[in-house]
């Protein structure tokens, strides 16, 4: 343990403070702006249909960007599956694999799905079958 004089500490820790509007972290490689905007562009360029990509159906770059696409389309689920610990494509009511069909972003689709179920929850449970 080293004896320190308070004028010589304060001096020290004083050090560490930098000057007004100055930045002291600095980013460099996969951190960096300049990185974190090749990846950006990269991943723009990876999550085009394969419609948008020139060339035939059959040719190497729809097929690469097809495959791109499917692994995005997967990275979701694993993503909501590592972060909250519930895997989104398991059926709550059976424990069956689900399959996404469709992505639905019109609001008003979205506002009459929610709609009909806002109804059908108001109804109640129906009775069994006789």
């Amino acid at each position: 343990m080293e004896a320190v004089d308070p004028g010589d500490f304060l001096a020290r820790v004083i050090m560490h403070i930098p000057q007004p509007r100055r930045h002291l972290v600095r980013y460099y490689g996969w951190y960096s702006n300049v990185s974190r905007g090749k990846r950006r562009n990269a991943e723009r360029e990876y999550a085009k249909p394969v419609s948008a990509v020139d060339g035939p159906p059959s040719s190497p770059t729809a097929r690469a960007a097809a495959r791109v696409g499917r692994a995005l389309r997967r990275s979701w689920a694993q993503l909501i599956k590592r972060i909250y610990e519930v895997d989104p494509l398991v059926c709550p009511s059976c424990g069956s694999e689900m399959k996404v069909i469709a992505f639905i972003t019109e609001h008003e689709v979205v506002g009459a799905i929610l709609r009909h179920l806002e109804g059908k929850e108001s109804q109640g449970a129906r009775a069994p079958p006789n």
